[in-house]
Order: C-alpha cells, then sequence, then structure tokens
C-alpha cells in the first residue's frame, strides 16, 4: 500500500483556500475586507473563505484528485473550516496475478477511489508564512487483509473491502500574492498517525500503512481566489 501514497506526491493537492484578504497593487497583503466595518458582530460573510482545487498526475500513476473547502477567518491571522476529498487512484502493475485455470501469471495494476472529510485550522505567523493543523478521516480500499477471488477469465483479483482510517496533517507553506485577492500557495504536509496500529497492516513480511500519505512528506500546491 505503501506505493499507494507516493503519487499523492506528485498530485495538485488543493488544502482549503484561505483568500479573504485583499492586495494592493505591489502584490502585498493589505488590511481584510471585514476590518472596514470594525463595529460589526457575529457572523460577517466578509470573512468567509471558500476554495477548490484538481489534482492531476498521468503515467505509472495516474490520479485524478478534487477537494472543495470552505472556512471562516476567526481573527487577522486564524482560520477554520472544512473540506471533502475525492481521489482515483491508478497503479500500473502493482501486483502479480495467476491464473486459476492455467496457472500463468502476469502483473495487474491497482485501482480505487478514496474518499475524505477533513476539519483543518491555518495560522499565519509572518506576512504569508503559514502553518496548518489538518484531522482528516480517509475511506480507502484494505488490499492487505481481504484475500482473494477470481474474475471470470480465472485471474486472481483481491477481495478489497473498505475501511476508514485518520490522519492527522501537520505542517505549513507559504503563498504568493497574485493581486486582487488570488495567490498560489505550497505547503509540506506529515501524517503523524500513518504508523498507528489501526493504520498499519502485515503485508509479505512488512508493516505498510493504509494511509494516503504514508512515507514521507505530502506537498500540496495549489491556486485560490478570494470575494
Amino acid at each position: 500500500m505503501k506505493k499507494i501514497i507516493l503519487l499523492s506526491i506528485l498530485c495538485l493537492g488543493i488544502g482549503s483556500a484561505f483568500a479573504q484578504e485583499t492586495y494592493n497593487s505591489s502584490g502585498k497583503a493589505g488590511k481584510a475586507r471585514y476590518k472596514e466595518n470594525a463595529e460589526q458582530k457575529g457572523f460577517d460573510p466578509h470573512r468567509l473563505i471558500f476554495g477548490g482545487g484538481l489534482g492531476l498526475g498521468f503515467g505509472t500513476y495516474t490520479n485524478i484528485y478534487v477537494a472543495p473547502s470552505v472556512g471562516y477567518r476567526l481573527t487577522d491571522n486564524f482560520a477554520a473550516g472544512i473540506s471533502l476529498g475525492y481521489n482515483y487512484l491508478n497503479i500500473k502493475d502493482y501486483y502479480t496475478s495467476y491464473n486459476a485455470n492455467t496457472g500463468a501469471q502476469k502483473s495487474m495494476n491497482l485501482s480505487q477511489s478514496i474518499y475524505s472529510a477533513s476539519i483543518w485550522t491555518r495560522y499565519t505567523i509572518i506576512e504569508n508564512i503559514l502553518l496548518q493543523a489538518e484531522l482528516e478521516m480517509n475511506n480507502v480500499g484494505d488490499y492487505q487483509t481481504s484475500g482473494s477471488k477470481f474474475d471470470k477469465d480465472g485471474w486472481a483479483i483481491p477481495d478489497v473491502h473498505r475501511v476508514t482510517i485518520p490522519s492527522l496533517l501537520l505542517g505549513g507553506g507559504y503563498r504568493q500574492p497574485l493581486g486582487n485577492g488570488s495567490y498560489l500557495f505550497m505547503m509540506a504536509m506529515y501524517d503523524v498517525l500513518q504508523n498507528i496500529s489501526s493504520n498499519t497492516r502485515d503485508f509479505q513480511g512488512q508493516k505498510v500503512s493504509l494511509s494516503p500519505y504514508a512515507g514521507g512528506i505530502f506537498l500540496r500546491v495549489g491556486f485560490a481566489i478570494g470575494i
């Protein structure tokens, strides 16, 4: 399953967009719009944060990743929100299958859909430098303990069942203002829960993680537009 998460590094992750600041003509952050009405109390629609993105990767790893998000700026530097994600993953020649009728062997692709929902918080420590924590629940296919079944031609294929596992992504990054409330961003995240016992399986003599982010740093690169 470790092979699965390597593709996550290639894809354009979306991360939640935090695009409610305005930018002047020099591209530097200006005063947030909601501060123009400092006496307003309660819910302020100017503090809402909308985002979304599309990640694509093709080749040995084929990946299509979509994750819209919405949040709210609680202070000038602190925001929180939720995100939903869908990730279609296909890895060429992931495992070796055998034919129950002929005894032949061949390499087979692994493909699955991963669904996720998360709660995130983000803090701007200095201009355009960000810290983020995101608790995410991932619904993935468990290939390590499911056994096998046979297709109509007699080839052994995994008899997959789905499990839901948690990820806690911690990290930070940088945003580059483009003007008019839009910017590019890059973040590096690490799943600190990837090796807990409920997230791991024994497979072919080694312990592997079912986390979509297992094995290293996960990079998110994207684009956001404010309103």
